[in-house]
Order: structure tokens, then C-alpha cells, then sequence
């Protein structure tokens, strides 16, 4: 069953324009990954919000997502970490569609 990543960032106003260069660097890497679907990155029309960025993956199960998440955070943290950027990441499964 697939799974839906839903990743939010929490980025400085200052670092926000590196923090999209770096992402649009990167997402080749995990969009060549075994077993990604699709990747949506979004980031919020309100200035103020406390999480201006998030990124909704789609994998094609939870066995394949943590083998790319093993090969891909080590990296990502330490940028992240250099940029101020706090990242909240989770699973989730559809509920229901409506």
C-alpha cells in the first residue's frame, strides 16, 4: 500500500531562498530513489506561518520510504542544521476521500 510523506519546514525568513535552491539541488536524489512516486513541494501564502514550507511525497510503501530516508537525512540534517531549518517529517495513510 502506498504511503504519503507530508514533511513540514519551519525556515527562517532569511534562509528561505537558499532553503528552495537547496531543496530544487537535492530532489533529484530522492526522486530516483526505488520506489517514489511523486513529490509536491508547497510553500505558505502567509508570511507569518509558523510552517512556511511542506513537502507531500507519495511512496510506494513504507519499506521502501525509510530505505530512502536512511540514504537521504544524514546529509539533508546537516544542511538543515546550518540554515536554521526545523523539518517535522510523517507517514500517513488515506483515511478516507471525500
Amino acid at each position: 500500500m502506498s504511503v504519503t510523506l507530508i514533511n513540514v519546514f519551519s525556515v527562517p525568513k532569511a534562509k528561505e531562498e537558499e532553503f528552495v535552491k537547496w531543496w530544487q539541488d537535492i530532489k533529484d536524489g530522492i526522486t530516483k530513489q526505488e520506489g517514489f512516486i511523486s513529490g509536491k513541494f508547497h510553500k505558505s501564502i502567509k508570511p507569518d506561518s509558523k510552517y512556511n514550507f511542506i513537502n507531500v511525497a507519495l511512496w510506494e510503501n513504507e519499506e521502501v520510504y525509510w530505505k530512502g530516508y536512511d540514504k537521504s537525512v544524514t546529509p539533508m540534517k546537516a544542511k538543515l542544521g546550518q540554515l536554521g531549518v526545523e523539518m517535522t517529517p510523517a507517514l500517513y495513510n488515506i483515511a478516507f476521500e471525500y
